[in-house]
């Protein structure tokens, strides 16, 4: 049985997919005069804030970033939603006494603010992000930092996530991996990282878990 589980944030456990293409739309019509195009947001998702928006302008990537984080701190009331069942799947965890991390290329702010704000803060006993390791996913410290704050080993652990960074940290890690089938990213982002289990609703990780 896993007991030690691991989850992504954005786009895993709180929707904040439509808020993320908007911030990242709206830094991309001030300094390159346009939107950007389907390839050119899946090449950059789920990556660490910086990296992404050196992707898009070496030169101008320091003021993107900062124009992304108030576009999204003045929006995200209002565009981030909660995926059905995640909190009923978090408590159901709690009950059955399994240990819970984020592990996230997200600020811890953003994290704690989505989780104040769908009340799903007392689900989750330890928080690893972007600012607290060096190396972010698919490098496995995130989510090596998450079981060593957790007192746990890679076996009983299993990380969930909704992008192939996700997978590729957990399998780096050497711990079991859930992708989830609410992702955002292309099938061809998965064509060769295979996840253990692919979940289509929050309530299969517990038959997962309890099998």
């Amino acid at each position: 049985m896993f007991k030690n589980i691991l989850f992504d944030f954005d786009g895993t456990l709180v929707d904040t997919n439509d808020l993320i293409i908007f911030s990242l739309n709206e830094v991309a019509k001030s300094f390159m005069g346009r939107c950007l195009t389907k390839d050119e947001l899946n090449s950059i998702l789920g990556k660490y804030l910086d990296d992404q928006m050196k992707m898009l302008s070496e030169v101008h990537y320091k003021e993107m970033v900062l124009q992304y984080k108030e576009c999204y701190k003045s929006n995200q009331d209002k565009m981030i939603k909660e995926f059905p069942h995640i909190r009923e799947m978090l408590r159901k965890l709690k009950d059955m006494g399994c240990r819970t991390a984020i592990v996230s290329a997200k600020g811890r702010g953003g994290i704690e603010h989505g989780l104040d704000f769908f009340n799903i803060r007392e689900y989750i006993d330890v928080i690893i992000s972007a600012y607290d390791i060096e190396n972010n996913k698919p490098h496995p410290e995130p989510a090596l930092k998450a079981l060593s704050a957790l007192n746990a080993q890679p076996e009983g652990s299993i990380l969930v996530g909704d992008s192939p960074y996700d997978v590729l940290c957990g399998i780096n890690a050497g711990i079991k991996t859930a992708l989830v089938s609410w992702t955002i990213f292309p099938k061809e982002s998965f064509q060769n990282i295979k996840p253990d289990y692919i979940i289509d609703t929050p309530m299969d990780l517990i038959d997962i878990i309890q099998e």
